[in-house]
Parts: C-alpha cells; structure tokens; sequence
C-alpha cells in the first residue's frame, strides 16, 4: 500500500464478501463534499465474491482518495480492523463498515465538531436502519434529549454499555489506540478506552445508514461473553468507575433473566459492585437503557 501525505480525515472502510453493498459504501464516501482532505483506506479480508474487483475500481477511478490494504488469506474482523486502523494518517479517523454507507454532510458536520471541541475526542451520530430481509429502512432509537447532559464521558459508556453504531464514529487520532491490543475486541472496547479524559457526543443528525442482520458480531454467541470480560477488565482498570460497571453489569443480568439465558458472570460483577445506590440509579436511567436496547427494525 502506497503512503499518502497526511491528511484531514481518514475513513477506515472493513469489508469481507460485501459485493451487494460496498459499491454504494465506497461511491457514498467519494461523493462528499468537504473542504478539507480526506482518505478513504479500504481493508479487504480476503473477499471471494467480488468485492475486491469492485474496490480496485474505486481505486483506480479515485487514486488521490482511496487507499487499499488486501489481505493475502483471511484474518479475521479484528485484525483487518487493525491493519485499516493503524494505516490512518488523518488528524481524525472515521470508521464505516462495507455494508453501510454515508450520507451527504457526514463527513463535514463531524470535522467541525471536532474542530470545534478540543476536548470531544469521539462524534457518533444518528443512523437510518435498514432491514436486509425486508429492505425497510428506519430511524434509530437515539433520543439525544434522553441522555442526562450532551457530552457523555468514559463514566457514561461505562454505565450504559454501546451508545451509538460503530459506522457513526468518528475520533482524534491521537486517541487511535488500536495498536495496543491483541486478540479480539469488540467496538464497545475501543470506544471506553478511546474516550481517554474528554468527552464523546452524539450528533441528533442522521448521516448514515446501518444495514441490519449482516455484521458477525451481531449473529455470534460470543459477543456477549467477550462483553462481560471486558466488564470485569474496566473493572480493574478503572476502579473508580465501581459503581458504574456495577449498574451495566446488573443491566445485562437482568436482560439475561428476562430472556432466560443465565450467566454467572453478569451476577458476580454485580455481587462484587453492589450497592443500594446502584439499584436506584438503575431505576432513574431505565428510559435511557430501554432505549439504547430497543430495536424497532426486527
């Protein structure tokens, strides 16, 4: 892969087997308009259905903007994410998945935010979802008046788990921490630590579209053990955020014992963060945790 000079943004696109959606990623990311720089590194984890024919297109049509790393045999979601993530260059970083795609101003309204937020080191925003089996599209749940204040901290992701769609982020690089660990992550891990000591927001602007029913972690029954592990890892790492871990930790209990699928570790993080004050902040915050958990696309 060729190095660029360094530039604005860098948009770091994952993809494996998305020959239906990543023409209209890729196409949805080269159509915006900003007036600053921007690049667009294209991971491929060893496609066999088309897609990398598809990208290579891109790449050719768009040498100045887009940016290719092809794996050689297939490594996995967390390591192509990895070498994707690494390889930016930009002063801000913004993550889309091959199956999503952006829409007009995503990029430019996440830059001034940033630009204007010293201390904002992660923009979400708000998402259209569309049904793959029925090919609706929705707005998400995300009631940004719902959240206690408008800048949500490390405490806050802590508390109440994913806040927004990985496909919405856009973060400072001097925050890219991917290079840190090993081993599989999932999105809600890079988002604690990538917040550092600033503070994240959610923009009340749909400027992307989630495509529902396809992403691996959402159909893997290791999502929610690799969720609890982290749990129990912030635990250790961020003892002074006790009392928040413990109020998530009971939340997915919960959720467990509603859906009659019991896990021992949800309980003991519970048990070994209890407090009274736990259960009623649990009860202040039940609107915000229903609808962070809600899906209206099923």
């Amino acid at each position: 892969m060729q190095q660029e000079k360094k530039q604005k943004v860098s948009v770091c696109v994952v993809t494996y087997n998305h020959v239906k959606y990543i023409r209209q990623c890729l196409q949805s990311l080269v159509e915006q308009k900003t007036d600053f720089s921007f690049e667009v590194i294209v991971g491929d984890d060893y496609s066999t259905d088309g897609t990398r024919a598809i990208i290579q297109e891109f790449a050719d049509r768009y040498p100045q903007i887009i940016r290719t790393i092809y794996q050689q045999k297939n490594v996995g979601a967390s390591k192509n994410n990895l070498d994707v993530h690494t390889a930016a260059c930009g002063e801000y970083i913004a993550h889309l998945d091959g199956d999503d795609y952006a829409l007009p101003g995503k990029l430019q309204l996440q830059l001034n935010i940033l630009d204007r937020n010293p201390q904002c080191n992660i923009a979400w925003h708000r998402m259209k979802i569309e049904n793959t089996q029925t090919q609706k599209i929705y707005d998400d749940m995300i009631d940004v008046k719902r959240f206690r204040k408008q800048q949500l901290y490390r405490a806050d992701l802590l508390e109440y788990g994913t806040i927004a769609c990985h496909s919405s982020k856009m973060y400072r690089s001097s925050k890219n921490t991917c290079i840190s660990f090993a081993g599989d992550k999932l999105d809600y891990y890079l988002d604690v630590i990538q917040i550092g000591d600033g503070y994240a927001i959610v923009v009340d602007d749909f400027l992307g579209v989630y495509r529902y029913g396809i992403g691996i972690a959402a159909n893997s029954g290791e999502t929610k053990k690799l969720y609890l592990s982290y749990l129990k890892y912030f635990y250790i790492k961020f003892p002074q955020f006790k009392t928040e871990i413990g109020l998530n930790a009971l939340w997915c209990f919960l959720v467990d014992l509603k859906n009659l699928h019991f896990t021992s570790a949800s309980l003991k993080l519970c048990i070994r963060c209890f407090s009274f004050m736990s259960l009623f902040r649990l009860m202040m915050s039940i609107n915000v945790r229903m609808m962070l958990r809600t899906k209206v696309w099923n």
